[in-house]
């Protein structure tokens, strides 16, 4: 069936070719045939020996692919180049000559690329195209001038051949354009990474060059993190750290048989203060990122651009081709402005439940002062835009269409005072001279817009764990710990403050476990939306604490059998709130 199908189509295209009524095919390199015309006849012929005998006969090397087949049959009396196309369309095959072979393929083989040009334009591609005799009208190529590609389409020698100028292309425009190598100071950011050490954990403070490394190399940053996201480098139980002990007389470590103590996961200070440091995360077959200081010159072409930070100048030096070069000054000048200065009063007080009463404040029922809220961290936090306490617990109202979200996370209370908590503190003075409160410290701190602020009062102890062959300490911290990150925004011509506010206290018990100190510790999480002016009132802990007093007659209670009747021993339990007011507030710069 295959042989007639041939033979028939072969006849049908002589008969039109001897009529002349088929045109020449448009190609890209000419075939340089030797001789005007073709006098063949074959009977049966496989199409790959016809297609070398004209290859041999004419002088051309040819290429035919193993998916070409069939059978020739006929006589022919054709110019070359027109005996070459009758085969193609009868076998269904397609050509393409480069100049010095004819590659022969199947028409099941054509192939489709996209091209991108990252220096030259679609225009110089056309032309540089066409002068070199690649292009061909047979396969056209679509151009996209705005974003730069080419769609090529054809015999994969030509896709193959056509990728391979424009790469070519694109390569000889960006070494004309040339590489740069710019610096750009820095007045207000970092530009290298600055490391933090807090409560034995390290963390990365990230510098303007990890900013813009991250865009434009996200593929080795990603492989740095995600192998870093697996390390659980943080604090061990909150406040219990392990001191690795000197190594034996051959500078071995000794091991301890029980092992650290249990980590809980990592610390929430990894997206306040910054990220934790990948050359400390990364493990083994992780693709690190290059160092800020490495030498530009060792990184290829293809790997541009090479963003380093000069620590001693505080700059951004970057290598580019010119043509990108100009994009870096507006991103730098973006990244480089001038924080906000919040300072953040906080006062810690200790107050009697009857004189939390006394203070005139309805923690259930809300007045102009104070709007109380309990939270599972399901309700929002109700706080007006006009200096007045919404009398609906709701979403908190913003300017526009917005609402925020706001309840504090756990079994704490939040209120938020309208006259920044001057009214509270004015009574608090009073009830000190009653000794039913007291202030237990007032730190202050001047913190820089989305950077955490970290007050700390807290007692270290050592604990020492012996092992078979060594020993260990573990370090123990109580106290008061308290972090605040703030986040300034301006929106509907005001200015608000988001607060994220973790605190931890922790104080030691008089139980033992092991005849070691049990320490009792408490925790507050939560965020919370307040307006410039206010502050921000947080309880939830509570205290008791027993008194025991004795009162008698000076010398009647000595007197034995009666002396009990002229004396009493009073025994009470005083029960404490403990609050924590903080009072944010824009420094203007």
């Amino acid at each position: 069936m295959m042989n007639w199908t041939a033979r028939l189509n072969a006849i049908a295209v002589c008969a039109m070719l001897a009529l002349g009524s088929t045109t020449r095919a448009v190609q890209a390199a000419p075939v340089h045939w030797k001789s005007p015309g073709v006098d063949y006849a074959a009977g049966g012929k496989d199409i790959n020996d016809v297609l070398r005998e004209l290859g041999a006969s004419e002088g051309i090397a040819i290429h035919i692919d193993a998916g070409v087949n069939g059978k020739v049959s006929g006589k022919f009396h054709l110019p070359p180049q027109r005996f070459l196309d009758l085969l193609a369309s009868s076998f269904g095959f397609v050509w393409y000559y480069d100049g010095e072979v004819l590659d022969i393929v199947p028409a099941s083989d054509m192939q489709s690329t996209l091209v991108k040009l990252d220096m030259a334009d679609t225009a110089a591609l056309r032309d540089k195209l066409e002068r070199t005799q690649v292009a061909d009208e047979r396969f056209q190529i679509v151009y996209d001038g705005a974003r730069g590609t080419a769609l090529v389409n054809g015999p994969p020698r030509y896709v193959q051949l056509v990728t391979r100028v424009a790469e070519q292309l694109d390569a000889d425009e960006g070494r004309r354009a040339g590489v740069q190598v710019r610096v750009f100071p820095l007045n207000h950011a970092w530009a290298q990474d600055r490391p933090l050490a807090l409560d034995g954990q390290q963390l990365t403070l990230q510098g303007v060059a990890s900013v813009l490394n991250d865009i434009y190399h996200p593929r080795a940053v990603n492989a740095a993190g995600s192998a870093g996201a697996t390390n659980s480098m943080g604090r061990a139980d909150d406040g219990v750290a392990r001191n690795t002990p000197a190594g034996d007389v051959n500078r071995n470590a000794y091991a301890s048989p029980y092992g650290a103590p249990p980590v809980a996961g990592a610390s929430r200070d990894s997206g306040l203060i910054g990220q934790s440091a990948p050359a400390a995360l990364q493990t083994a077959g992780a693709t690190p990122r290059p160092a800020l200081g490495a030498n530009a010159s060792s990184v290829p072409d293809d790997a541009l651009p090479v963003i380093v930070a000069d620590q001693r100048t505080n700059s951004i030096v970057i290598r580019d081709t010119g043509d990108r070069m100009t994009q870096y000054g507006k991103l730098i000048e973006r990244l480089d402005v001038k924080p906000e200065l919040i300072e953040i009063e906080a006062h810690i007080i200790e107050i009697d439940d009857r004189a939390l009463r006394e203070l005139g404040i309805d923690w259930t029922l809300h007045d102009s002062r104070v709007d109380r809220q309990t939270g599972s961290d399901r309700s929002p936090q109700s706080t007006g835009n006009d200096g007045a306490i919404t009398r609906n617990v709701g979403d908190t109202p913003l300017p526009g269409n917005g609402s925020a979200r706001a309840s504090p996370a756990g079994a704490s209370v939040a209120a938020v005072l309208d006259d920044g908590g001057r009214y509270l503190m004015a009574r608090l003075a009073a009830l000190q001279q009653h000794h039913a409160a007291k202030i237990d410290a007032s730190p202050k701190v001047v913190t820089a817009n989305n950077i955490e602020a970290v007050m700390d009062n807290r007692t270290q102890f050592y604990v020492p764990v012996a092992g078979y062959t060594g020993g260990d300490l573990y370090s123990v911290s109580t106290g008061m710990s308290l972090r605040v990150l703030p986040m300034v925004f301006d929106e509907g011509g005001q200015t608000h403050i988001k607060l994220d506010v973790a605190i931890q206290d922790g104080e030691l018990m008089s139980q033992t476990v092991s005849n070691l100190p049990v320490v009792q510790r408490s925790r507050i999480n939560t965020e919370a939306f307040i307006d410039e002016g206010q502050a921000l009132l947080i309880a939830g802990y509570r205290t008791d604490n027993d008194l025991n007093s004795a009162a008698d007659t000076p010398g009647w209670s000595k007197v034995p059998v009666i002396g009990a009747l002229f004396g009493a021993d009073s025994n009470s339990t005083r029960h404490r709130e403990r609050l924590v007011l903080l009072s944010p507030r824009v420094i203007s710069p």
